[in-house]
């Protein structure tokens, strides 16, 4: 049974999907509406018979009821935004844009933005727990961290959807200094120096800077990301300067956490560099 279609390609890119391929009953069936997020669990065993048994979709309800909330958000203008923050959002889905950036790159920094600066009343019923660290680091006063992570596709411009970020963060920082839902302290941290050397791109100063090239904020702005600290590095620098063991990569990653002797203002000082001593830094 073959499962290729000859158009798979359904939706415009720069508009919200209205279709999609559902392979849930064998040949390929085109349904309205957008895909379901989810993914689809592979079963440990065979069937008796021998035969493979069917893989069950799971559903991600939490992320498919953000994406409902921040839809009808979107269609009522962004209540409870800045007045930075709408000036952006308009300026990223302006369709007259030389660059149109993607429907699912303005999603991704929609619900970001949503979970921020969303009235309370928007999150209302939805479980988004915080990442708490261990009973040790609690113990020394380290509160937990609050994670916000936006699945995408191999290719849908993740680094673009960092620029936005990095841009709607500082700037808002910037215009609203007393505002700690935003900071102007940006740490980007990268799996290998390959990704590092690309990512200096998300530097303002950069000569390539992703801002310019891909226009993620007005000319008006510009300037002011500027104000803003950057620093990109690997995630190799987290690693503990006194420990001996020279393997075990692994094994001295998750050390980190622990930072054996090192105190934790020399960590800082030594892995931060220019950004030591900042508060409030977005990752």
């Amino acid at each position: 049974m073959s499962l290729a279609v000859d158009n798979p390609i359904v939706n415009n890119p720069f508009e919200e999907p209205t279709q999609y391929w559902d392979y849930s009953e064998g040949q390929p069936i085109l349904r309205d509406g957008r895909r379901p997020a989810g993914y689809y669990l592979r079963p440990r065993t065979r069937a008796a018979t021998g035969a493979l048994l069917e893989e069950e979709f799971v559903s991600l309800d939490g992320a498919n009821e953000i994406r409902r909330r921040v839809g009808a958000w979107r269609e009522q203008g962004y209540p409870g935004t800045t007045r930075v923050t709408r000036e952006l959002l308009a300026y990223w889905s302006w369709p007259e844009r030389e660059r149109r950036l993607f429907f699912c790159q303005r999603e991704a920094a929609e619900t970001i933005i949503w979970l921020v600066e969303a009235p309370a009343t928007e999150r209302m019923g939805l479980d988004i727990p915080v990442d708490l660290p261990s009973d040790e680091d609690r113990a020394r006063g380290h509160a937990g961290l609050r994670r916000y992570g936006c699945k995408m596709a191999t290719g849908a411009g993740k680094t673009v959807v960092m620029g936005m970020l990095i841009a709607w963060s500082v700037l808002n920082r910037v215009h609203y200094p007393q505002d700690r839902r935003f900071s102007d302290a940006i740490l980007v941290v990268t799996p290998n120096l390959t990704v590092k050397q690309r990512d200096e791109v998300l530097k303002p100063s950069h000569a390539q800077s992703i801002y310019e090239a891909l226009d993620l904020a007005p000319h008006s702005l510009m300037e002011a990301l500027g104000k803003g600290r950057y620093f990109v590095t690997n995630w190799h620098k987290f690693l503990p300067e006194d420990e001996p063991e020279p393997g075990e990569l692994a094994a001295r990653y998750h050390s980190v956490i622990r930072r054996g002797k090192e105190s934790d203002r020399a960590f800082a000082g030594r892995v931060l560099k220019d950004l030591a001593g900042k508060e409030n830094i977005l990752v």
